[in-house]
């Protein structure tokens, strides 16, 4: 999902490693309301650009509902197979690489509807942010505040979350270049329809253990840090969150 408005909240979810990540695609575009806010709020959208904004979320939800509906279910059932160690993984897997094309070209619908409610303005604005605060990836500003509102974070619990991505960041900083090369490498090669695009997507299917390891021990440190009702606020977040999903 990162694909500029709609996609920025969404792919925002993992900003900081501590939320379940999306599994193999799976469109998270409902429950992410206070990114939505911030990111409106910084692009002053008027009312009637936020019903808009609303109403493209709402159209997009109800033409596609079996689609996500599908896909989520299928990502969920993965998930389980891969815990189990269960060969029957991969099958399915190859299902769900099946069903990404629909899913880009209702991204690719949304993205497009959405851009064209915005003024030239705004999207110059949201261009520049996504390049200087990457709020498009994972660590979108929108979605830390976010965070930090619904769990009450302390000043110094705040400080230790920019210790660890930081720390994150530097650890892993060449596979994270490495992943994001590969990445823009891949979409251009697809783009073209250059078929070393194959070549390319499998070596960024090879970087996946270690981007998944690193975003692990993100998540732990990062539970380390809450205290047991800040779990606990967390967990019930997260659980409302995969009840609004279904």
């Amino acid at each position: 999902m990162k694909k500029l408005l709609i996609a920025l909240a969404v792919a925002a979810m993992s900003a900081i490693g501590f939320a379940q990540a999306p599994a193999d695609g799976v469109p998270h575009r409902h429950g992410h309301h206070g990114a939505f806010r911030q990111l409106g709020a910084n692009l002053n959208l008027t009312d009637a650009q936020k019903q808009q904004m609303k109403d493209i979320r709402s159209a997009d939800r109800e033409s596609n509902k079996q689609l996500y509906t599908d896909l989520r279910t299928k990502s969920r059932e993965l998930r389980a197979l891969r815990q189990a160690n269960d060969p029957g993984a991969a099958a399915l897997k190859a299902e769900i690489e099946s069903m990404k094309p629909q899913v880009e070209a209702a991204r690719k619908a949304s993205h497009q509807a959405m851009l064209a409610v915005l003024t030239a303005d705004q999207r110059a604005q949201l261009k520049k942010a996504r390049q200087s605060q990457g709020l498009g990836g994972r660590h979108g500003n929108a979605m830390r505040h976010a965070v930090a509102s619904k769990l009450n974070l302390t000043d110094e619990q705040k400080s230790q979350l920019q210790q660890l991505r930081q720390a994150t960041q530097d650890k892993n900083q060449q596979l994270f270049a490495d992943a994001k090369a590969k990445r823009q490498e891949f979409h251009s090669l697809k783009k073209a329809n250059d078929p070393r695009a194959a070549e390319v997507k499998a070596e960024l299917e090879a970087l996946r253990p270690q981007l998944q390891a690193a975003k692990q021990e993100q998540h732990t440190a990062f539970l380390s840090i809450l205290t047991p009702e800040q779990r606990m606020q967390l967990e019930q977040w997260k659980s409302r969150r995969e009840q609004q999903l279904r």
